[in-house]
């Protein structure tokens, strides 16, 4: 009888410690976002609960201008924030401790969404028509804008050779119907919704002749924060996969999640994936040098918390 009651002392005792380490606290994680539907594993994954069953708290917020996520991220504002390559390399060129944490989503040829439109009324039938013409960018080395000017040198044409004006996404449709700007650097859905209105062609699918498969968006971290929380970054990996996976056996309840985080529903999705690797960042660190962006040697290796 003493012997029951002393295991059955242990057996509670130990339930108790199993349960308080089963209801800790979870991880309070502001995830700073960008208008695009590459983030649509967040959305679903703060919405159908898989983040809290990886014990994270995540805060998605919706940050309007894509190049304020660094300054957020240093402040603490932010633990973990979508980043564009480019905007990784400049941050990590310019001194910030910053972290590729996960990967968001890839660019396929073979899913191709990003395309130079070209207004409706005007013929261009070879890159070499774009002399002299007006190409709408999002931002000056953006993803887009770099891209573009690594196209052009492919095709023989400079950056002299073409006039690149800065436009936000939204006005892209409008401006190219007004005849502000004789092209622009487009993705979906505007690209969708452009042709839809007829407002313009798609002339060439210029990130996918560049690299058919690429990393064009990804996580980043302030560099302490990350190497301190391991743990929630790969249950932030883990959550996102899982979250993809909803995605693609639930489609039919994806349009409410992107309209509430979005404002709109997207025709299509992104081709979603949380790897990453050092590889990923070659391709921009080259085409970096080659148009002078960076001062410092990137080591894509030392960005990238496996």
């Amino acid at each position: 009888m003493r012997m029951t009651t002393v295991f059955g002392a242990l057996g509670a005792a130990a339930g108790l410690l199993l349960g308080t380490a089963a209801n800790a606290d979870p991880i309070k994680v502001a995830v700073g976002y960008v208008t695009a539907t590459d983030f649509t594993p967040v959305f679903v994954a703060k919405e159908k609960g898989i983040f809290a069953r990886h014990d994270l708290d995540v805060d998605p917020k919706r940050i309007p201008i894509i190049v304020n996520i660094p300054a957020a991220l240093m402040s603490g504002d932010l633990q973990i924030g979508a980043a564009t390559m480019p905007l990784l390399l400049q941050s990590a060129d310019g001194g910030l401790d910053m972290q590729l944490v996960s990967g968001g989503a890839r660019h396929l040829q073979s899913n191709s969404k990003i395309a130079l439109m070209v207004r409706s009324d005007l013929k261009i039938e070879k890159p070499e028509d774009l002399k002299g013409k007006k190409i709408g960018v999002a931002g000056f080395n953006s993803t887009m804008d770099i891209f573009l000017r690594k196209w052009l040198r492919v095709k023989g044409l400079g950056d002299n050779d073409v006039t690149r004006v800065e436009a936000n996404f939204p006005q892209m449709p409008d401006l190219l119907k007004a005849g502000t700007v004789d092209a622009v650097t487009i993705t979906d859905p505007l690209r969708t919704i452009a042709v839809k209105q007829g407002v313009g062609y798609v002339f060439a699918d210029y990130a996918a002749e560049l690299l058919p498969d690429v990393l064009m968006i990804g996580y980043i971290s302030n560099g302490d924060w990350a190497r301190k929380n391991a743990a929630a970054i790969k249950n932030f990996r883990a959550s996102l996969d899982e979250a993809a996976d909803y995605i693609a056996a639930h489609p039919d309840e994806i349009g409410p999640i992107e309209q509430k985080y979005l404002g709109f529903t997207s025709p299509s999705r992104s081709n979603w994936s949380t790897t990453i690797n050092a590889s990923d960042l070659d391709p921009y660190i080259a085409m970096g040098k080659e148009l002078g962006l960076y001062k410092t040697a990137l080591d894509p290796a030392k960005l990238i918390m496996k």
